[in-house]
């Protein structure tokens, strides 16, 4: 059992990181109940492992490797066990204007487009998308995240933008 200083830490790293593990979450899988079961199965993991993290300062990169392991695992068994009905959840979707059921009805289109284009990229590319434009990491931060080059962060971003802008042009007339 952890003593009150073990917990009270887990407590802080949980509280700071949990939004952004779940931001992360969410956008890689798009099933909020299999998001919500990742996220739980990482923080106890840390909650067990946290005593044995020898440097501290190094926690957040902990955490967001362990939750990518286990987004991964995700996508080997769902790709192993094909999903015949495709479901997806959105009950997280929040950002519409309350104010007009037809900006609504909009935003939450545009938002289904992006979201089923994002789908389509490869998981490297998404995934250095997601975290970049949603999570806001620097190009250092997801290249020491992801255990890769810096560089090759960059060229897996550039691909991605140029794919979806390319695959989002047919949805939406661009002036300019």
């Amino acid at each position: 059992m952890q003593n009150d200083g073990g917990s009270t830490e887990f407590l802080l790293v949980y509280a700071k990181l949990k939004q952004p593990v779940f931001n992360y979450v969410s956008k890689m899988i798009r099933d909020r109940q299999q998001c919500e079961d990742i996220v739980q199965n990482t923080f106890l993991k840390l909650f067990a492992q946290l005593q044995n993290i020898r440097e501290k300062d190094r926690i957040t990169q902990w955490v967001f490797r362990t939750v990518r392991n286990d987004v991964y695992q995700y996508y080997r068994t769902k790709y192993s066990h094909v999903d015949q009905f495709n479901v997806k959840d959105v009950d997280d979707i929040t950002e519409v204007s309350p104010d007009n059921p037809e900006t609504q009805y909009e935003q939450y289109n545009i938002k289904e487009i992006v979201n089923r284009e994002l789908d389509k990229l490869p998981v490297e590319q998404k995934e250095i998308f997601l975290l970049r434009e949603y999570e806001y990491l620097s190009y250092r931060e997801i290249a020491q995240l992801l255990d890769m080059d810096e560089e090759l962060v960059k060229s897996r971003l550039y691909k991605a933008r140029t794919k979806l802008v390319s695959r989002l042009k047919k949805f939406f007339t661009i002036n300019g």
